[in-house]
């Protein structure tokens, strides 16, 4: 994982990356190869009584070519 401090305009340049968005600052924070290494920053306790809107999230960018992602469970 690599922390970052980007405007969300530079999200091509982390194409088929993992990345940490900080809605608040509408900032990209963090990039990683997997979800495994970004994890840490985007889940929080139950404690945590922070607005849905105002937690980080992670997201993985499209490379050229690929559609939107569409998470699926079984």
């Amino acid at each position: 994982m690599k922390k970052v401090d980007l405007s969300v305009d530079k999200i091509d340049q982390f194409e088929g990356f993992w990345i940490v968005i900080d809605p608040v600052k509408n900032k990209i924070t963090a990039v990683g190869k997997s979800l495994d290494e970004v994890s840490s920053l985007v889940t929080r306790p139950e404690t945590d009584k922070r607005p849905s809107g105002t937690v980080p999230y992670s997201y993985l960018v499209p490379r050229k070519g690929e559609g939107p992602y569409i998470l699926y469970f079984k």
